[in-house]
């Protein structure tokens, strides 16, 4: 720790520029970073609570379209974006307008079912609302990234800076050495700068991901929901009639009587009858002889 101190004093006893404007800017960088974790972790909080409630709520619904119906607005809960922007577009294949009206409930029920390219339209309203709430939720997660690069990059000019002037003023080693220590204190502040930044970035980007699933398997599930209660039915193909059980047992026994009836021809010397097993022929013949039984 005494080193680390002993080279931050060192950046800050450098000259006006470079050495103490860079500092003043990593200084700067490092309020604005912290602001934007803040801020950010701020907003995912409140997010969160809001989905909380509004899927509640929604559970509690009587109909699809009760929260629609009731005008609510919470631009906190990203799932209510996504639910509104497939509401609306629902609304408007229904009724033509895409605002909550006065008796709008009657009106639905009165509206009918949706065609196929209907609900096409209204897949398509919900995966836009799905890519607005993705894109509200990931909204300066990245901007650490740059805050990060810009800590790097100054740390690393005022570190070479300093090396290169000391290296051009020193004609000793003992004259060297401070001038070191400054450029390595440059480098330190940009490391503490940069090193939250960073860190909190994958963070960050962990609990997007996550809540990017969350709010994927809700689109899914309100796509069906909606499919449901508004899709139309599809008819029926007319199945062929099965076969009758009696004509199958008529053509059968009519296979079975030209069978037999070309194997006693065989036995009379038929020009065309076919070469059978004596045996066969055998039997042919006695069954035409018990045939009076």
């Amino acid at each position: 720790m005494i080193p680390l101190l002993a080279s931050l004093r060192a950046a800050l006893d450098q000259p006006v520029f470079p050495g103490k404007m860079i500092v003043w800017l990593l200084f700067m960088l490092s309020i604005v970073g912290w602001v934007a974790i803040l801020s950010k972790a701020a907003r995912l909080r409140q997010s969160r609570r809001a989905d909380l409630a509004f899927t509640e709520r929604l559970r509690k619904s009587k109909t699809t379209l009760e929260v629609y119906e009731e005008g609510r607005e919470d631009e906190a809960s990203l799932k209510h974006l996504v639910y509104q922007a497939g509401a609306r577009e629902t609304a408007y294949q229904l009724l033509g307008s895409r605002e909550p009206r006065d008796a709008s409930r009657d009106r639905i029920r009165q509206a009918g079912r949706l065609s196929g390219r209907q609900l096409e339209s209204i897949r398509m309203a919900f995966q836009a609302g799905f890519r607005d709430a993705v894109g509200r939720l990931g909204a300066g997660v990245e901007a650490l990234r740059g805050i990060a690069a810009a800590a790097l990059l100054l740390g690393v000019f005022g570190f070479v800076w300093a090396l290169m002037k000391g290296f051009d003023e020193a004609r000793d080693f003992t004259e060297l050495a401070p001038k070191a220590g400054g450029a390595l204190g440059c480098l330190a502040i940009s490391l503490l700068v940069a090193g939250p930044a960073i860190l909190i970035r994958y963070a960050l980007r962990e609990i997007v991901r996550k809540r990017t699933a969350d709010l994927e398997r809700f689109r899914d599930n309100l796509q069906r929901l909606f499919e449901r209660s508004f899709a139309a039915e599809e008819p029926v193909a007319p199945t062929a009639p099965p076969s009758s059980p009696a004509g199958e047992t008529d053509e059968k026994a009519k296979r079975y009587h030209s069978i037999r009836d070309r194997l006693l021809r065989a036995d009379e010397g038929d020009a065309n009858a076919f070469q059978v097993n004596p045996i066969a022929r055998q039997a042919a013949s006695a069954g035409g002889a018990l045939r009076g039984y």
